[in-house]
């Protein structure tokens, strides 16, 4: 909605991946909630969930290559997608539709996680002088790290609590759902932000008419 709302806003390649983004989440939500609940088909739910962390995953590293600078992290990036495909074929011949593959979404998250890191580090060696809170990618990426990182030890937590009582699993429930909001919230907002213009380089503008060479400074009184 927000999206929808802000459409004008939305005038790079960078953000028209993020809008696509947005609406695959919706369009995949919509999906999950009517195969689990309205048809309760579990097999089809799963399928979903599966071809969902495929989409996720080529839309959120299309994102992360125009947002990062450095030539070698670019290329890694891609290098990893077909891996990333693979990894996910295999799992789905391995266990089908009999449950979600956790080890390939920790895969993505951890993936995900490290090239965020890279793109903030680089904001802070190359752009210090500009304000990392008016751009919309950078809330951007910070609610998509609030997401893979919660979700990745809310993943871990779940693999390694098999015994655990209900109790506990209500309580990681709830860890998961508050993440998810704050992500939510995140990317909704972010779009209240003042994206910077391809044609700022990073360079501090100065009036190009400008002489220094006319500028004297002043004699000193004595």
């Amino acid at each position: 909605i927000f999206c929808i709302f802000f459409l004008k806003k939305i005038n790079t390649k960078t953000l028209k991946v993020f809008f696509i983004y947005a609406i695959s989440q919706a369009i995949f939500s919509f999906l999950c909630y009517f195969f689990i609940s309205v048809i309760k088909s579990y097999d089809n739910y799963i399928f979903t969930l599966r071809l969902h962390l495929i989409v996720e995953y080529l839309l959120v590293s299309i994102f992360l290559y125009h947002v990062i600078q450095s030539r070698y992290a670019k290329i890694t990036l891609v290098f990893f997608a077909p891996i990333f495909l693979i990894i996910n074929i295999y799992d789905y011949l391995k266990f089908g539709n009999l449950s979600f593959g956790n080890i390939p979404t920790l895969i993505e998250f951890l993936i995900f996680i490290v090239f965020i890191i890279i793109y903030l580090f680089e904001w802070m060696q190359n752009n210090s002088y500009v304000p990392i809170y008016n751009t919309m990618t950078f809330w951007i990426c910070v609610g998509l790290f609030v997401y893979f990182t919660g979700n990745f030890f809310y993943i871990l937590l779940v693999e390694n609590s098999t015994n655990a009582s209900l109790e506990l699993k209500n309580q990681l429930k709830i860890i998961y759902c508050i993440v998810t909001i704050i992500k939510n919230l995140l990317l909704s907002f972010s779009l209240l932000a003042n994206e910077r213009s391809n044609n700022d380089n990073g360079n501090i503008p100065f009036p190009q008419d400008l002489d220094l060479d006319a500028i004297t400074p002043n004699n000193k009184i004595t």
